[in-house]
């Protein structure tokens, strides 16, 4: 995952030319983030064989650990569950908001206990369910830098909506995504942010490993600690969704409100 990849989106600002913000016919300068990687070092291609690569050998571990399960061997069903967690978890991203509370609590649960010590499973389910998501978002990142390299969907870099939150982003970048990565929350527009501002892939990368595995580590501890069964996995997982799709309904709501007047006006 080195930033030596990369590809084009915007023509650079020519010397000497008026780019102050608020110039009349001018966007705002655009914010600068240290550890910005140039769009067209970008390999798209690259990035997807390799993603494409990570996905058959899960497939593969899958399959291969199956076999091994149906002759009796139980590190074959360890190895199953293990590599379609990391599969299942690989796909979810914004384009596949698939939930992953339960496949963390199931797979770090008692009722399966694929690992022994309870501490070393919560460690590995944790971890490798970090490795997994942070997978799935860098293959995020690089779909939503292919559809930003398109024409009407590049410009959101000009708007000053964006300018703004870039600067706020360009603070301290690691720590935003990472805390972001930690709190459970219905869309993360960060990680969009972070794409758009080209922030580096392989800190991208290692703060989301860093942040959920945090937050997996608590789901996988609660799962352990409190004993809970299948059901009751099932019932937490379908409340927090139902919390989810209140706040976004709720935040749409407020928001189709607060324009009305303004579009009467």
């Amino acid at each position: 995952m080195s930033d030596t990849l990369s590809t084009g989106g915007g023509a650079p600002a020519t010397p000497g030319s008026d780019a102050r913000p608020g110039a009349a016919g001018t966007p705002p300068e655009r914010p600068s983030c240290p550890d910005t990687v140039p769009d067209d070092r970008i390999d798209l291609r690259r990035w997807f064989d390799l993603f494409l690569v990570w996905m058959v050998v899960l497939a593969v571990l899958v399959y291969a650990g199956r076999i091994y399960a149906e002759d009796g061997h139980r590190a074959g069903l360890v190895v199953t569950v293990l590599a379609a967690y990391a599969f299942y978890l690989s796909l979810c991203n914004t384009f596949f908001p698939a939930p992953t509370t339960w496949a963390v609590m199931l797979v770090a649960g008692n009722q399966l206990a694929l690992i022994g010590s309870p501490a070393l499973r919560i460690i590995v389910v944790s971890m490798l369910g970090a490795v997994a998501t942070a997978m799935a978002n860098l293959n995020e990142y690089h779909v939503f830098t292919f559809l930003l390299r398109q024409g009407r969907i590049g410009r959101v870099r000009e708007t000053r909506l964006y300018h703004w939150a870039a600067g706020w982003f360009a603070v301290s970048p690691f720590t935003i995504i990472t805390l972001f990565s930690f709190i459970p929350i219905p869309v993360d527009v960060v990680r969009w942010l972070a794409i758009a501002s080209r922030y580096s892939r392989s800190r991208f990368f290692a703060a989301y490993v860093v942040g959920r595995s945090l937050r997996y580590a608590v789901w996988a501890i609660s799962a352990v600690s409190l004993n809970l069964s299948m059901r009751q996995i099932a019932i937490l997982q379908g409340v927090l969704i139902v919390a989810a799709l209140g706040k976004v309904t709720t935040s749409a709501v407020r928001r189709r409100r607060g324009a009305a007047p303004s579009a009467a006006t």
